[in-house]
């Protein structure tokens, strides 16, 4: 398994989770410091994810 696969894969499937969260409760704001920090972990993976499939090209 090639680990530019993998971080690809992670990131459609991140996106296409917080896009599904998004059309189901579309108010969906992180109000709740767990809801931020979720976020803020969540941005955090995406950008892990650019850098390793940059790095991996």
């Amino acid at each position: 398994m090639k680990i530019g696969a993998f971080a690809g894969g992670m990131l459609l499937g991140t996106a296409a989770g917080m896009a599904a969260d998004m059309l189901l409760r579309p108010k969906a704001r992180p109000t709740t410091d767990a809801g931020k920090a979720a976020q803020a972990v969540s941005n955090a993976m995406e950008d892990v994810a650019d850098v390793v499939k940059k790095r991996m090209q």
